[in-house]
């Protein structure tokens, strides 16, 4: 198997995890894991989750934004954004369903422990989560911008408090008038 990034590298096949195959381009450090071999491996851990501690370590991962061809069936790898605190995308292939991850984002999925939720990141449903935390993020940012930090920072803090008060319409009528003493 030709290694979709360097294209001449021929990739050998190792154990990613036990009992989960997947092929190792040692020039480039990425993995091809095909689809059998993941839901094989995932099968195989239906009773028992596969959790790991999470761990904050940042791993330097090479995000190939190049495109890829797919290493068994020759269709066009799609990008999917992983989301989650990941800013990375994982190579998906529309054809025979393999998945290629550039250098350290095993590992780096590992750490989130999202390891057994590559799968997921396919779905409508987890790129919808990933479009809408990507623009809180933007918000967040702009926010924080237009108010300063720190009053930005007390407006959240009376915002979460408020949300929950069972008087909330009465506080913001309150906080909102500019004279709430006046009759």
């Amino acid at each position: 198997m030709l290694c979709p990034v360097c294209k001449t590298k021929r990739c050998s096949t190792i154990e990613l995890e036990e009992n989960l195959k997947a092929a190792l381009c040692e020039k480039c450090g990425g993995h091809w894991i095909s689809r059998r071999n993941y839901s094989a491996w995932l099968k195989q851990h239906r009773e028992t989750p596969l959790e790991r501690p999470y761990s904050e370590i940042e791993l330097d991962v090479d995000d190939v934004r190049e495109v890829k061809i797919c290493p068994e069936c020759n269709r066009i790898l799609m990008k999917y954004r992983v989301g989650q605190g990941l800013d990375f995308f994982v190579d998906h292939c529309p054809g025979c369903g393999g998945v290629w991850l550039d250098r350290n984002e095993w590992q780096a999925l590992q750490n989130k422990n999202l390891h057994g939720e590559i799968h997921k990141i396919f779905s409508t449903t987890w790129q919808n989560q990933v479009r809408e935390d990507q623009m809180a993020a933007k918000l967040d940012r702009a926010y924080a911008e237009r108010f300063g930090e720190e009053s930005y920072k007390k407006a959240k803090e009376f915002r979460q408090w408020i949300q929950g008060h069972p008087l909330k319409g009465a506080l913001l009528a309150f906080v909102s008038d500019e004279n709430p003493y006046k009759i």
